[in-house]
């Protein structure tokens, strides 16, 4: 098991491969909402992934396949004007899952939120087979997304 922190701890190790492929796919997550050029995410997530996002709005829930995962990350980036941005500020890994802690923002209407969560990967042939996410703060969440 491998942890890092870049807030907290200090890990001489570094994060090992997961946290690493963790991190080049929230890397290449900001770039693309930088560019509007979602492509290479393709790269990070397997065809036929389960992807469980907490169900509040219309744009999240319980996902299936890598083309539902690319239309919601395409519509939280649409519905916070490119806003929306996420950063990893630890992992932690064992076998074939990383749990990486979350630190995120965004803006919609005029109004700001910032938010943790954890999300928990599990990378089979070098891509994002499935995840699962747990925020902070459900309440302020569905307050921002717009409660279903």
């Amino acid at each position: 098991m491998t942890m890092t922190d870049t807030d907290d701890f200090s890990d001489d190790r570094g994060p090992g491969p997961l946290g690493r492929f963790v991190r080049a796919f929230y890397d290449a997550r900001r770039a693309a909402a930088r560019s509007g050029d979602l492509a290479p995410l393709e790269a990070f997530i397997a065809p036929d992934v389960r992807w469980s996002e907490p169900d509040v709005s219309d744009h999240m829930g319980d996902l299936r396949g890598r083309a539902a995962v690319l239309g919601m990350i395409r519509r939280a980036l649409a519905t916070t004007g490119g806003t929306f941005d996420l950063r990893v500020t630890a992992t932690v890994e064992t076998g074939s899952h990383v749990a990486a802690l979350i630190a995120w923002s965004a803006e919609k209407d005029g109004g700001r939120i910032e938010g943790r969560e954890l999300a928990v990967y599990e990378v089979r042939d070098g891509r994002i087979a499935a995840a699962w996410f747990h925020p902070d703060n459900i309440a302020d969440d569905r307050a921002f997304w717009g409660e279903r």
